[in-house]
């Protein structure tokens, strides 16, 4: 197992295009420093457990299932990193490999034990994570914030780990504050960073989820919610130059277009996202995600079914 370095060298380019962003999770090793000292060892599925403070929290069962495919046919290429724990060993990185490896129905998987603290295990997720840009908005956030308190670490040092200028910690950190309703948007990518910062200009959870209903529906780019954000504080503080109401989606509107939403993805297998552009008539498009060029085939052959 130690040669699997030589291994992936030698995989061919073909293979590695052919493989996508699966080949690409396996051999990846940004983020997480090399050390001469470290060696490649197999160890039972079993014997490991995830790391309860892995940044990380959401999974695509869809990407791990295509994951789980390439391992079945190529094997684990780059090794997880773990820690000893007990009688077991907790994750450092890799916990999707793992995860994979999992519904691959592996019984070992090649590993590095290292001996870390607790801090170091956690910094170590978290730049893994960062480098592969593995990690939603919230879940960098939660991460610095819990480095921040748990381990006592200032912004400026937390800057200095992760290579980061001190402003991006503490914008990022600040994602944490916006209300709790947004979160879900925010995580599933409906609204970026960008959009969360500008909303955090709102200091009331009700603005905020106004504007962001607002931001939503007309498919805002993050300059555009950051100009829609400064009128509506221009309007708040100046009532009197109101002439008329804003307009507003209707609630029950919003209901009917999540329920249209929720049945599309039923029927196409595939995301997709109401965008309304007219407030009051309801006029808008309709926007459907998929993954590659062989979804786009499938799609194209239902709609047109």
């Amino acid at each position: 197992m130690a040669a699997s370095s030589k291994n992936t060298r030698g995989l061919g380019k073909g293979m590695s295009k052919g493989l996508g962003k699966g080949l690409d999770a396996l051999l990846s090793t940004e983020g997480i420093p090399e050390d001469t000292k470290d060696s490649v060892v197999e160890l039972k599925i079993n014997d490991i457990s995830p790391n309860e403070g892995q940044p990380r929290k959401d999974f695509d069962e869809e990407a791990l299932r295509e994951l789980s495919d390439s391992i079945k046919e190529n094997g684990v290429i780059q090794p997880i990193i773990v820690q000893k724990k007990g009688s077991g060993y907790r994750i450092v990185a890799g916990e999707r490999r793992w995860r994979a490896s999992r519904l691959a129905g592996l019984k070992v998987i090649p590993a590095i034990v290292r001996e870390l603290t607790d801090q170091q295990t956690m910094e170590q997720a978290l730049i893994e994570n960062l480098q592969r840009e593995d990690l939603n908005p919230l879940e960098e956030a939660y991460a610095m914030q819990n480095l921040l308190k748990a381990h006592k670490m200032s912004q400026e040092q937390l800057a200095k780990k992760l290579g980061k200028p001190r402003a991006t910690i503490a914008n990022t950190v600040r994602l944490i504050n916006i209300d709790e309703s947004l979160q879900d948007f925010i995580r599933n990518g409906d609204l970026s960073a960008g959009h969360a910062k500008a909303l955090l200009s709102l200091k009331d959870p009700e603005d905020q989820r106004k504007a962001a209903d607002v931001i939503i529906a007309k498919d805002m780019t993050v300059r555009q919610a950051e100009e829609y954000v400064k009128r509506y504080i221009y309007a708040m503080e100046h009532p009197e130059e109101s002439s008329k109401p804003k307009k507003q989606l209707d609630p029950q509107f919003q209901l009917s277009a999540k329920e249209v939403e929720v049945k599309l993805k039923k029927s196409l297998g595939s995301r997709v996202k109401l965008k309304v552009s007219d407030t009051q008539t309801g006029k808008g498009k309709i926007v459907i995600d998929y993954k590659d060029y062989e979804d786009l085939d499938r799609l194209i052959e239902v709609l047109g079914g």
